[in-house]
């Protein structure tokens, strides 16, 4: 079983160069496979392309959506070089 997530967006992030507001755009395609088990999250990460989480018997997918999101943000946002607001 897998879940494909289509998610796209805008996040407002602070810029770590000038501390002013940022916007930053969110895109993600991608196909998750679900794991029952450990053993069946092996397996289905040893797949090519394989991206494998393990679920529960129900899963919330507002929680996944976020973890996604969340994943998807770097670390430190920056504007581009040069383009900080004076």
């Amino acid at each position: 079983m897998s879940v494909r997530l289509e998610i796209s967006g805008e996040v407002m992030l602070t810029c770590q160069r000038c501390l002013d507001d940022m916007r930053y755009p969110v895109r993600i395609d991608r196909t998750l496979n679900l794991a029952r088990n450990e053993s069946e999250l092996e397996r289905l990460d040893a797949l090519p392309d394989g991206e494998a989480i393990l679920v529960a018997e129900v899963m919330d997918l507002v929680d996944l959506v976020e973890d996604e999101v969340l994943l998807s943000l770097p670390l430190a946002a920056m504007h581009a070089e040069g383009e900080c607001p004076a």
